[in-house]
């Protein structure tokens, strides 16, 4: 039987006191690492484009500078510039091996 397809839609984000927030479908079936495959399969059936952000290059060094010694946690003080196209809205805002990282997700048609 396949899975029923959640449509995303873009929420209000509230992050958190470390300025972490994920859009409670974003990938809500996976519960660890996925593969390139199963991402692109997710957004498929989601009907979503993904365009990502990082904070180290969204941010003066400054900012990301107290990021890094401040034991990589608190990334609230990144004010997340969103894409100059519009329909983009926010998936999630988490930690990456690159550090944080802000993912974006837009409304495609099949």
């Amino acid at each position: 039987m396949p899975e029923e397809t959640v449509l995303i839609d873009s929420l209000p984000v509230h992050r958190d006191a470390d300025g972490w927030w994920s859009h409670p479908d974003y990938l809500s079936e996976f519960d660890d690492e996925i593969t390139e495959e199963q991402f692109n399969d997710w957004c498929k059936r989601h009907q979503v484009e993904t365009k990502i952000t990082y904070m180290e290059s969204d941010v003066s060094t400054d900012v990301f500078n107290v990021y890094m010694e401040e034991g990589q946690v608190d990334c609230s003080a990144w004010e997340i510039q969103p894409p100059n196209e519009p329909g983009w809205f926010i998936l999630s805002i988490h930690d990456a091996e690159d550090g944080p990282v802000c993912i974006w997700g837009r409304r495609v048609t099949p």
